[in-house]
C-alpha cells in the first residue's frame, strides 16, 4: 500500500531590496510528502501542512476463497465480522508498546512499536485493517498494532476460520496465533512454552506464496523449547498478498489440524510431542492474537521504502 501526497521541492526565494542592488537567497529544505515521516510543516505522517490530506490506497482484493457459514455438527459460538464502526472492545484488547520490561521486542527482536491508534488499526467496509507505518516513535522506526481476546474470549477446542489478505512489504511478519489462557506478557516464562502456542498461520512479506502452521511446546525455555512446523505453498496465481485466503485449525482432544482454504497440510498429536520427550499441552483453554510485526527473528530485514503496508481481515469465526 502507498500513501499519496504532493512533493515539495527545494526552491530559491529571491528578495529584492531597494533598486534590487543586492539579492538575499533563502534555501527551503527538501522533503517528500510520501516518505512515511513527519517532516516539513506536516501535521502528521504524510498529511497536512504543505502536503495534501492523506489518501489511503488499501488495495483490498475482490477475489479469493471464502469459507462456509456453517459446518455439519458444529455451532458458531464466537465471531467478529468487523462490520461495525470501530473495534469491538468487548471482544478485543490491545497489546501496546514494545513488550518491555519482561518481553522486549515481543520476544522476537521485532522492530515495531504497537499502538491502538487509528493510523495503525481501523475498520472499513466490513474489514479490519492493521497497518505498519514507517515513522519515528519511541525510539522505533515502525509502528503497527496487535490485538487479543485474553480475558474476553478463552476457549477449548473447535474450528477457527480467519479470512484475510496479506501485505507484500519485505520484512512484514503476520501472526494469527493462540496462547494458553494463563499466559501473560508480564511473566512470559511462567507459561511459555510450557502452556503451548498454536500458530494458526504465520506469513512473511518476502515469501508471498507460503504460510506456516506451527505448534510450540516444552517444559521450559530455552533448554526444552520445541516446535513442529509445516509450510503450505499456494499456486503463483493465488499469492497470499493478491487475494483472500481462509486460514483454519480444527482443534480436538489430543489433535490439531491446520488448513488453508479447506486443504489440510499439518497435524499434531501427543505422539508428536512425546517423540521430542515433551508433554502435550494443547488440551487447555486458549485465547487468540492477531499482529502485524516488522522485522525480528523470522523475517528478513525490512525494506523501509516498502512501508506503509497492511493486512486486511474479513472475519474471525469459531465453531464448536
Amino acid at each position: 500500500m502507498k500513501i499519496f501526497g504532493t512533493v515539495t521541492s527545494a526552491f530559491l526565494l529571491i528578495i529584492c531590496f531597494s533598486g534590487c542592488a543586492e539579492e538575499s537567497i533563502v534555501t527551503v529544505p527538501v522533503f517528500s510528502c510520501f516518505d512515511g515521516l513527519q517532516n516539513g510543516n506536516e501535521a502528521g505522517i504524510d498529511c497536512g501542512g504543505d502536503c495534501d490530506e492523506c489518501a489511503l490506497n488499501l488495495n483490498i482484493p475482490a477475489t479469493g476463497y471464502d469459507s462456509p457459514l456453517s459446518y455439519e455438527g458444529l455451532n458458531l459460538v464466537w465471531s467478529d465480522e468487523f462490520d461495525s464502526l470501530s473495534i469491538d472492545l468487548e471482544k478485543w484488547s490491545f497489546n501496546e508498546g514494545d513488550g518491555c520490561p519482561a518481553l522486549c521486542g515481543w520476544g522476537n527482536n521485532e522492530l515495531q512499536y504497537f499502538t491502538d491508534q487509528p493510523e495503525n488499526i481501523f475498520l472499513t467496509d466490513g474489514y479490519l485493517v492493521i497497518r505498519a507505518l514507517r515513522e519515528n516513535i519511541n525510539g522505533y522506526n515502525y509502528s503497527s498494532s496487535r490485538i487479543n481476546t485474553k480475558d474476553k474470549f478463552e476457549f477449548q477446542y473447535g474450528r477457527i476460520d480467519i479470512r484475510a489478505t496479506m501485505p507484500s512489504a519485505v520484512g512484514s511478519w503476520i501472526a494469527m496465533f493462540m496462547l494458553n489462557k494463563n499466559y501473560s506478557i508480564f511473566s512470559p516464562g511462567s507459561w511459555w512454552p510450557s502452556g503451548g502456542e498454536i500458530d494458526i498461520m504465520e506469513y512473511l512479506g518476502e515469501a508471498n506464496e507460503e504460510v506456516l502452521g506451527t505448534a510450540h511446546f516444552g517444559v521450559d525455555f530455552p533448554a526444552n523449547h520445541r516446535f513442529v512446523s509445516s509450510t503450505y505453498s499456494t499456486p503463483e496465481s493465488e499469492k497470499f498478498d493478491e487475494s483472500f485466503h481462509v486460514f483454519s485449525i480444527i482443534w480436538k482432544v489430543d489433535e490439531i489440524k491446520w488448513l488453508v482454504n479447506g486443504i489440510e497440510y499439518h497435524t499434531i498429536t501427543p505422539s508428536t510431542t512425546s517423540a521430542l520427550n515433551q508433554p502435550y499441552p494443547f488440551n487447555d483453554e486458549y485465547f487468540m492474537i492477531m499482529s502485524y510485526s516488522v522485522g525480528g527473528n523470522l523475517p528478513v530485514s525490512p525494506i523501509m521504502t516498502d512501508f506503509p503496508d497492511r493486512v486486511v481481515v474479513d472475519y474471525v469465526r469459531v465453531f464448536q
